[in-house]
This record gives structure tokens, sequence and C-alpha cells, in this order.
């Protein structure tokens, strides 16, 4: 197998959406009820792997996935936008039971093209996902937001669809399940920065140009 590709996710969202626990969950597999609130940011790293497709042919390769937690306080957004631009998946989380989370997520887009420019879009993706499905019907709690209306605003701002989740119920393994569908997503879109990189080196060696040619 080829050497492991690089990608890094970072998770973004209003407060107490649940980031911090998914990000727990999936590193160390254990959840808590009570997470302090993150200040600036935590990143991890944890390898997968995942079958591609690669002109035309189904392959296995390895990733190390940098995934990173950032804190949704208004206070701290300036920090967490620093890190929109090294991003290759930004997963935006928001609680089904909360409907200003939800809300706020044409906000956080805004927030993210703002940071990075439309014209860059090319180079990461951005996944929408519900979390906390766990805590509808307990107490008194109710769903505030429809999957297909979750979906309908993904196409209305031309994101990908990542599903609902829950970091209490859901396993580790259910989780990195998940991010291993985002990583083939962001594979399909820009392929191995780690080639990209060493044929930009080769090319600076050489002093030619490619055409068409784009280093992400």
């Amino acid at each position: 197998m080829s050497e492991p590709i690089d990608y890094n996710i970072i998770l973004i969202g209003n407060s107490a959406v649940g980031k911090t626990s998914l990000f727990k969950k999936i590193m160390t597999g254990s959840f808590s009820e009570k997470n302090i609130s993150t200040i600036g940011m935590d990143k991890r790293t944890f390898n997968i792997e995942a079958e591609v497709d690669e002109k035309g042919k189904k392959v296995t390769k390895s990733f190390n996935i940098s995934l990173i937690d950032t804190a949704g306080q208004e206070r701290f957004k300036s920090i967490t936008k620093t890190y929109f631009k090294g991003a290759d998946c930004i997963l935006l989380i928001y609680d089904v039971t909360n409907k200003e989370s939800y809300d706020n997520v044409s906000m956080w887009i805004e927030s993210i093209h703002d940071s990075i420019g439309n014209h860059e879009t090319s180079k990461y993706i951005i996944v929408l996902i519900g979390n906390k499905i766990d805590l509808i019907g307990v107490d008194g709690k109710t769903r505030a937001v429809e999957e297909s209306e979750a979906k309908g605003k993904c196409q209305e701002f031309k994101i990908n669809w990542g599903g609902e989740c829950s970091a209490k119920t859901f396993t580790d393994s259910d989780l990195k399940d998940l991010i291993k569908g985002y990583v083939i997503k962001i594979y399909d879109k820009i392929g191995s920065k780690n080639v990209n990189h060493q044929v930009a080196k080769q090319l600076a060696k050489t002093g030619k140009k490619k055409r068409g040619f784009c280093n992400f």
C-alpha cells in the first residue's frame, strides 16, 4: 500500500451542539454527558483505510486524518476561521433538538466562504450533520429540524448531507464509518494532496509548468 494520504477535517457549529462529544467519542470511544467548552481548538490524528475509485478501479488507500475540534462561542470565531483554509473537509454540526443551532448553519457557511473565498470551493467539502438524535423524546425534548429540511438546505447551499447521529448512542466504530464516507467524498473531489505536492516540487526543480495543474 502507498504512503498514507493526509487530510484535515474540522468540526464547527454553535456551542453545545456536541462537537466535543463527537470528537472524544471518535478518538477515545468514550462519551461524557458534560464536557468543558473547547477553548480555541483541539487536534488529534488517527488512521483509516477506505476503498476509493481511482481511474475506474476500486483501490484501498490509507489516510491519516487530523480531526480538529473548535470552539463555537462568538468570542472564538476569529480563531476558528484561521483553521478553515487548512481544512479538506468541514463538518458543520447542529443539534436536531435546537432550532437556533440549525438556523445558524447559514451564518457558518457564509463565514466559511468569507474566510476561504467562493472561488476556493474546489479545495474542500462542507458536510452538514445533525447531532443529538438520542435526545428526541427525552425530558420533553422534541425534534426541531426534520431531516428533509436539512437536506433542502444542503441543496440550497450546494453542500453535502452527512446524516444524523448521536455521540451518545453511536459507537466510535459507527462514527468512524461516517468519517470513512466523508473521506471517500474528499478523495473524489481533491484526490491525493501528497501526490500533488510531490508533483509541484518536481515542477519547481525543472522549472516547467503543467497546463491545468492545481496544487492543493
